[in-house]
């Protein structure tokens, strides 16, 4: 499985992309540049739009990859996307 996601660093940040490689029901394995500086704590959104997403922490970190565990799973109303989550950066 190869499947195009963003991190959400926080409110007014860039989104940044990155690969989920493999996913559960209870977390995910994430291919990203630079591990090291992806937050303990963040938004996994699975759509360009930001609709959908998991709360995340990480569980691990390699050269390029984290593992996280899912900590809530939600969905955005459609007025919090259009505050919250800007037009997501080609990967």
């Amino acid at each position: 499985m190869r499947y195009t996601a963003w991190i959400g660093l926080g409110e007014g940040l860039p989104l940044r992309g990155c690969i989920v490689s493999d996913v559960s029901e209870t977390g995910a394995r994430l291919d990203v540049e630079q591990p090291q500086s992806v937050p303990e704590q963040f938004n996994l959104l699975l759509s360009g739009r930001g609709g959908i997403y998991r709360r995340c922490r990480i569980v691990w970190r390699s050269q390029d990859q984290v593992g996280v565990r899912f900590e809530k799973i939600g969905s955005f109303s459609r007025s919090e996307r259009a505050i919250r989550t800007p037009e997501p950066a080609e990967t």
